[in-house]
């Protein structure tokens, strides 16, 4: 998933407002993409591996991006503490986001990542104790409805696997309160560039750890889907890159509505390169989902980070 960071540090030049939607309505399609290059890729790259790859390249393009602005403090941030918490957060979202490509239909395992901002405003009243008003309630039953319909439980396509979507869905809701902290303090060059330090730290020892079985699997993956594993971390990094030039261009409560039209390019590419179109009831459900995020949004009347995105 991909995050609009709250607070960014950019100077918006409005007269550029469409541009602005151009570039976002081409990073959601950027995302779609990487995902869709995750499900061609199955289960042939282990995923340690794969989440390995991903985030080394963004760590290499983010330092590169860094040295090129003169930004030479890479390392310097205002708080450590929160930054090791983004990583951890951000990598365990891909690692659902990943499982979840390979075991579930395209549209359906974005749609259901989708439901961030409504998780967003659970936590916000369960946890942070929040006065949610009762419009926001009615987004979130209206978002619930929509998950039924996209997955419906007791149907026979039905699989305990959305767990992983939904899961992501969770812990990207927990991502976003930690990105809207350290927007403050960092900008978000550096703030990628570290989340993918720790992550690419994180992922070696993994590996490490686990070298007797990860090692001799990696080394059956053949070089064609190694292409697609590098193809799949351009495409994640070069939405990023995108996304802040989106943010430079046009308001962000302009830009957020306009991630949920991932969904429609899920769609496009899942019938493109799989053969599946989302049946009458998960498009209605889809379209239900995409409606009570967008809601959400709109009643929080405030720049917050907010999902746009499966891939982060």
């Amino acid at each position: 998933m991909a995050t609009l960071e709250g607070k960014a540090r950019y100077r918006i030049d409005t007269d550029n407002t469409g541009a602005g939607i151009a570039i976002m309505i081409l990073t959601t399609a950027t995302f779609a993409a990487s995902d869709s290059t995750v499900k061609l890729i199955g289960t042939a790259v282990p995923l340690l591996a794969l989440l390995w790859v991903r985030y080394l390249f963004q760590m290499i393009v983010m330092g590169a991006w860094q040295v090129r602005r003169r930004a030479f403090g890479l390392f310097r941030t205002g708080s450590v503490r929160l930054q090791i918490v983004r990583a951890v957060l951000l990598l365990t979202n891909s690692a659902c986001t990943f499982a979840g490509l390979r075991h579930l239909p395209l549209p359906v395992s974005t749609s259901l990542a989708m439901l961030a901002p409504l998780i967003s405003t659970l936590l916000a009243a369960l946890v942070l104790k929040d006065d949610v008003p009762r419009s926001k309630w009615a987004m979130v039953v209206i978002g619930f409805v929509g998950m039924l319909l996209v997955v419906r439980p007791g149907g026979s396509q039905f699989s305990w696997t959305v767990i992983y979507p939904i899961g992501a869905a969770t812990t990207f809701a927990c991502f976003q309160v930690v990105s809207s902290h350290l927007s403050r303090v960092d900008d978000a060059i550096t703030t990628n560039f570290l989340t993918a330090l720790v992550a690419t730290v994180m992922l070696c020892v993994l590996v490490w750890m686990d070298q007797a079985e990860t090692l001799p699997a990696i080394a059956q993956v053949r070089f064609e889907s190694w292409l697609l594993v590098v193809f799949m971390a351009t495409m994640a990094t070069t939405g990023h890159g995108l996304m802040l030039q989106a943010l430079k261009r046009a308001p962000l409560s302009v830009l957020t509505p306009l991630g949920y039209g991932q969904l429609a390019f899920a769609a496009l590419f899942s019938w493109l390169l799989f053969g599946q179109a989302p049946d009458l009831w998960t498009a209605i459900g889809m379209c239900v989902i995409a409606a009570s995020g967008i809601g959400t949004v709109l009643l929080h009347g405030r720049k917050a980070p907010l999902a746009v995105s499966t891939e982060v």
